[in-house]
Order: structure tokens, then C-alpha cells, then sequence
């Protein structure tokens, strides 16, 4: 069971409990413990649900890896490498996002792994790595 403190504030909850995938999805989880704690709930509307692994609100209770940081890649990089790989990852994720996520403040999602390995690949540098993994439930990917 998760602990109602890491569930993100106002997280959309699903109350699909006959759902075959309730028992791992972490909506339905957040729902049996924000309900005990929260007044007010934010539920995903149950006509737009479909009881199934292929439901667009499903998310799998299964740890997922994030990254924490990459302000090292920069000392491996030539400066002009460097100032595209800025320049486009502030494109995706803004001025703030990008430095949170280059000093580690901002865990960098599963989708965001990606998005900065497929640059890094297309930069030909694919064998820059993070400063750090963890592993965590991925509430929004």
C-alpha cells in the first residue's frame, strides 16, 4: 500500500474498483487512501475509464528508474555541443526545468530519460550518463 504523503496533491483519483488492474494501479490505490484523509477528491470522469491495462488513466504501481542530474555531461561536452543540448532541452522543459533537472532538484521522469538520451544519441554522445538513479512510482508518465 502507498502512503497518502507521496501521492501528488490534487492527483486524479479512479474509483473503477472492479477494474482487473485496480489491485496495481496507482489511481485507485491514491483512492483508497486520499479518501480516508481529503475532503474533497479529484476523480477521472468513470465513462471515460476502461477496466483494462490499456486504460489512459492507468498507471502501474511498479517502481520506475528517474535520474537525478546531469551538470557533468556539460564538462564532457565541446561548448557548442553543449549550447544545443541547452537550447533544446530548455525547449521541452523551460529555463527552471532545465536547471532543476541539471542539478538534481527535479528528478528527471522516465520520459524525460528518454527525451535526453535520444538527443544525446543524435549529438553522437549516447555514452554520457546521469549522476544518478532512483527508483520511484511514476504518478504522471
Amino acid at each position: 500500500m502507498i502512503n497518502f504523503k507521496e501521492v501528488p496533491d490534487h492527483y486524479l483519483l479512479c474509483m473503477k474498483e472492479d477494474c482487473p488492474m485496480a489491485d496495481h494501479c496507482l489511481r485507485q490505490m491514491a483512492m483508497h487512501v486520499l479518501t480516508k484523509h481529503d475532503k474533497v477528491v479529484k476523480i477521472a470522469n468513470p465513462l471515460l475509464t476502461h477496466p483494462s491495462e490499456r486504460c489512459k488513466f492507468y498507471r502501474p504501481d511498479e517502481p520506475q528508474v528517474f535520474a537525478r542530474g546531469f551538470a557533468a555531461m556539460q564538462e564532457k561536452m565541446l561548448p557548442h555541443q553543449y549550447s544545443v543540448f541547452m537550447k533544446c532541452l530548455q525547449q521541452r522543459f523551460g529555463r527552471t526545468g532545465y536547471f532543476e533537472r541539471r542539478r538534481g532538484d527535479r528528478l528527471c521522469s522516465p520520459d524525460d530519460i528518454k527525451a535526453i538520451k535520444a538527443l544525446l544519441e543524435k549529438m553522437g554522445l549516447q555514452h554520457l550518463e546521469f549522476e544518478a538513479y532512483e527508483l520511484h512510482h511514476n504518478w504522471n508518465d
